[in-house]
């Protein structure tokens, strides 16, 4: 009789087979998950989470695009204005200061090589072309990286200096870069360059929409401070004189506190709505559609009462590229309706096409360059573009969430988050700044100014600073005089320079160049005082500011020259 089990050490018998072993617990959760993602509501969820946050239209991305580009191209003309004064070595800020006491410890830009005045010039010139080859679609995908890098190194070499306009427009350079914004309204679309696809899907369209959320979102948060919850805010905005716009004068003359508090808290109420209107998943078409009504809105009021520099223009910019895709079909049967309109616009676009072909030829690279077929492992490489694409604005997205957690106040309170020195590092080199506190907790109840009390060799009290800060008031003393209107990059170095005495030295060699600016040798500074001047706005029902004063930052004078006038 046959044993039913084998001896130990010896095979077993034919008769008895050893069970299969349960699965554990690692294969049992893949298995659920892989049957859920297979399920018919996870893909439907799957299918409207693309479309509400990561889908875009063709044509809003190509109009984001054109906005972008003409907000670059009027940001790089108001820094051609004042070129001289901020990005040559005989600015305000020369190279060397910059390289010699850096304002971060880690910056990045192509002006730090340019010295003199021909030098910065070529480098405006270079930032020009890549912003018009991104207004006009040519070459798309290179424009937009060039674009991305011309706007880093003209901010990082005045980083110190960037407001909220200039940190929100490199912003948006950024985010638009990894998307392909050139399939509609562009040179690459009429040549054939750029596949056309009614839809862009990608991770850039969600960090767009999220970049966007979270400014109104951490601005709201942040203003809970006095001058918001009474509805004084608009009150004492109005009254900052560096920042009112001449409307802002008049009006807060006629300002009364329950016109404040409307104003105030309207403007609270915009910015706490914003996030949740474009993050809803519900009637996303009509929240973006209110969205971008309101950010219409609320930035148009901004323009009109304050001189924000770069700040109302590149917010606006962000909108077209929430526009729905029904919208645009609406407004092209919109357009269509009148046949003569038509008729022109169809001779028109057939003309600009010709003319865009023509130059699409004499301008392509095969005319002049021969080239060839790429091989395998480029081929490979351009075929993982998308791809690489994909990882590479993960990447942006990872340093910017961790600098969001790490700059402001309001996330501290749910996690005291701490960049590590790799990411802050990518922080200042990228410009990824996160901070979003606009006029908050309070509305600053002090205004400032720089006055100059320069002495020339035949006697003459001059003001170098307010001539070239505010022409319109060249020697205003030890007073705030009402809608200065500064260029924007004088606004912020004022409320810098006198906490930064690292940067006095070159202030004050820039005073003394007075002469080379005015080309009189009688304007020979001999003795200079700096001030700090401030005021404290008026509370509400007052018109006139407050407490003036003025501090003295710092002052020189010329060794006395002996007599006979010998050097």
């Amino acid at each position: 009789m046959q044993p039913l089990l084998s001896e130990p050490g010896e095979p077993a018998n034919d008769v008895v087979t050893s069970a299969p072993a349960p699965p554990g617990a690692w294969e049992r959760l893949r298995a659920g998950a892989a049957r859920l993602a297979a399920g018919p509501r996870a893909r439907q969820f799957a299918a409207r989470f693309t479309s509400t946050y990561l889908a875009a239209d063709a044509r809003s991305l190509a109009a984001g695009r054109i906005a972008l580009a003409s907000v670059l191209l009027l940001d790089l003309f108001k820094r051609w204005v004042q070129l001289g004064s901020w990005y040559t070595n005989e600015g305000l800020l020369p190279n060397h200061t910059l390289l010699w006491r850096p304002s971060f410890a880690h910056v990045f830009s192509f002006f730090y090589m340019a010295s003199y005045t021909h030098e910065a010039v070529i480098g405006f010139v270079l930032c020009a072309l890549a912003y018009t080859a991104l207004l006009v679609g040519l070459y798309t995908r290179l424009a937009q990286v060039l674009s991305m890098v011309a706007v880093m190194s003209l901010h990082g070499r005045l980083l110190l200096f960037d407001n909220g306009g200039d940190v929100v427009l490199g912003l948006l350079a950024i985010w638009t870069a990894f998307l392909p914004t050139g399939g509609r309204w562009s040179v690459d679309a009429v040549l054939g360059r750029s596949v056309a696809r009614p839809r862009v899907v990608g991770l850039g369209v969600l960090a767009l929409t999220c970049q966007l959320a979270f400014i109104y979102f951490f601005n709201a948060v942040h203003k809970a401070g006095e001058t918001w919850r009474e509805g004084t805010a608009v009150h004492y905005v109005m009254h900052l004189d560096r920042l009112a716009t001449p409307l802002a004068v008049w009006l807060r003359a006629r300002m009364t506190p329950g016109l404040s508090r409307a104003m105030s808290w309207t403007a609270l109420g915009i910015e706490w709505s914003l996030p949740f209107l474009l993050l809803s998943p519900f009637a996303t078409r009509a929240c973006r559609r209110a969205a971008i009504a309101l950010v219409i809105a609320l930035h148009g009021g901004f323009a009109l009462f304050m001189n924000l520099g770069n700040f109302v223009p590149a917010m606006l910019a962000y909108t077209p590229h929430f526009v729905h895709g029904d919208d645009w079909d609406a407004l092209e049967r919109w357009w269509r309706r009148s046949p003569a309109r038509a008729r022109r616009s169809a001779i028109l676009e057939w003309r600009v096409a010709g003319a865009l072909r023509r130059a699409g030829a004499f301008f392509s690279l095969g005319r002049s360059v021969r080239l060839v077929p790429p091989g395998p492992a480029v081929s490979m490489l351009l075929g993982r573009l998308p791809l690489l694409r994909e990882l590479a604005c993960a990447a942006f997205v990872f340093v910017a969430a961790n600098q969001l957690l790490d700059e402001n106040a309001a996330a501290h309170r749910v996690w005291d988050h701490h960049n590590a020195p790799p990411v802050a590092a990518a922080v200042t080199y990228l410009n990824l700044f996160q901070g979003w506190s606009m006029f908050a907790p309070e509305v600053n109840k002090t205004d400032i100014n720089l006055a100059v009390d320069a002495v020339t060799v035949t006697g003459r009290h001059v003001d170098p600073w307010n001539e070239a800060a505010n022409p319109k008031y060249p020697m205003p003393g030890a007073t705030i005089p009402p809608a200065m209107g500064p260029n924007w990059l004088f606004y912020q170095y004022v409320t810098r320079l006198p906490w930064w005495p690292a940067y006095d030295q070159a202030f004050q060699e820039w005073i003394q160049r007075y002469p080379q600016r005015t080309g009189r040798k009688e304007d020979e500074i001999v003795s200079l005082k700096v001030y700090k001047v401030e005021d404290d706005s008026p509370p509400p029902g007052q018109t006139q500011p407050t407490n003036p004063r003025a501090t003295l930052l710092f002052e020189w004078a010329a060794a006395p020259r002996p007599p006979g006038g010998a050097s």
